[in-house]
């Protein structure tokens, strides 16, 4: 059973980079990602109503809950849906990847805890890796300014992806489910998002095409309710360091993906930058994780 549910994760998450395309390129990125958000509220509120599991909560814990919803379920998503549509969605889902690093460093920041000697190796993989990764478009005859516009949105949402994790500890820290932290979360996430669009004076559109509604459904209830599920039963199954392969492993998918349907073009520095960045995160990742799992 966790083996199933750790390739669910892998897979689902590491295809919706892929499918974000189809979204930014019929509808506006801020309505693509408040309507994703939307629809995965509604369905995380369907599920968890019946089962009594939204108790009431201190005015702190949705304090706590609007941090989540602004951090991780709508700036987060409003740079990476940004970032896609400079970069291939494979190399969006690299940079992403890095989020190992940023962490540990906001735990280290707010809680204290130190990062081992091995982070800072793995750190510096990373930051090598990125420059190979990304040194024939900013160091050649001409900077690509779209692809560094890219970058940095990329690298910006996995900061606030971060901030958001960073948040999400302490509502664990209070013994709140996740169930009903996501379920408050994804709904203040989704009421930003409806904010920041009404201030836009944006009007409002929806397409009607196949290919958006079937991406639409597919990160809302897929990428969003069901690939998070399977993620959080596979940390009760096989602990969380074993789990936090999923981050290095859906960036592969990512990248393959991106070979195959967006026509990336490799070459020798990215192939070392891909690599380097992914050697690091394995560096940093707990012993534990290293270690066979015991997939059933």
């Amino acid at each position: 059973m966790s083996a199933f549910l750790y390739l669910i994760t892998v897979l689902i998450w590491g295809t919706t980079f892929f499918a974000i395309t189809f979204q930014v390129s019929e509808v506006s990125v801020l309505q693509s990602v408040f309507y994703r958000f939307s629809i995965a509220a509604l369905v995380m509120w369907t599920l968890s109503f019946p089962r009594g599991s939204l108790r009431c909560l201190a005015l702190q814990d949705h304090v706590r809950f609007a941090g989540i919803g602004l951090f991780m379920f709508s700036l987060n998503y409003i740079l990476v849906y940004m970032a896609t549509l400079h970069l291939v969605s494979g190399l969006v889902s690299v940079i992403f990847s890095t989020l190992i690093v940023f962490n540990c460093m906001q735990l280290w920041l707010f809680y204290g805890e130190k990062p081992e000697q091995k982070l800072l190796l793995g750190a510096c993989f990373g930051i090598v890796g990125i420059a190979s990764l990304f040194v024939e478009d900013f160091f050649g005859e001409k900077l690509d300014v779209e692809f560094a516009t890219g970058v940095g949105l990329a690298f910006a949402s996995t900061v606030c992806a971060s901030t958001g994790n960073v948040i999400a500890r302490t509502i664990h820290d209070r013994g709140i489910n996740v169930m009903t932290a996501n379920t408050w979360g994804m709904t203040y996430g989704s009421l930003f998002l409806l904010l920041v669009v009404l201030i836009s004076g944006e009007s409002w559109q929806f397409s009607t095409k196949p290919s958006f509604i079937v991406a639409l459904l597919y990160l809302s209830v897929f990428g969003t309710v069901v690939a998070f599920f399977a993620y959080v039963t596979l940390m009760g199954r096989i602990g969380g360091p074993r789990a936090a392969y999923a981050t290095i492993l859906f960036a592969l998918v990512a990248l393959s993906v991106s070979t195959l349907f967006e026509g990336m073009q490799w070459t020798a520095p990215k192939l070392i930058g891909v690599a380097l960045i992914l050697s690091g995160n394995f560096l940093i990742l707990p012993a534990r994780a290293k270690a066979k799992s015991d997939c059933d």
